[in-house]
């Protein structure tokens, strides 16, 4: 397969390289990671069918956080302690003057600005606020996919 096209559903985590298949999974931010050596598994064929089983229990072991669950952990570089709310302008004196609240819906960014000069100190609390109606709205959009 050319660097950058993904693999098809039946191929998730599964990469052939030259004398071997690798499983790479990401759960519940582990890494899990097998190989699957052509030699010693029968070749092509059967390497990638024991590869798939081990792949396919481990997905079932360890199904994947929905992604509105993801997006709501707090990251680490995150200014304000609160996932998809940031500050993005500042006062010369360092405080924060807008507070905005961002999220990746499907194909497109949701956002909203609060500003500190119109709404006080309540504008990272509207951000915060804000950012969860976005989360819902992932969250309504991820079902109606799925439904």
């Amino acid at each position: 397969m050319p660097k950058g096209t993904p693999n098809s559903f039946s191929m998730r985590g599964i990469w052939r390289m030259e004398d071997r298949w690798e499983v790479t999974l990401i759960r519940q931010g582990q890494r899990h990671r097998r190989v699957f050596l052509l030699s010693t598994h029968g070749g092509v064929r059967a390497s990638l069918k024991v590869a798939k089983q081990w792949r396919d229990e481990i997905e079932a072991e360890k199904p994947l956080t929905p992604r509105h669950v993801q997006a709501a952990k707090p990251r680490v570089d995150s200014p304000s302690g609160i996932a998809g709310v940031t500050c993005i302008r500042c006062t010369p004196d360092g405080k924060p003057s807008i507070w905005r609240a961002q999220t990746r819906i499907g194909d497109r960014n949701v956002s909203k600005s609060f500003s500190v000069g119109r709404y006080g100190a309540r504008a990272l609390d509207l951000a915060i606020s804000e950012r969860d109606k976005q989360l819902e709205q992932m969250k309504q959009w991820l079902e109606s996919r799925h439904a």
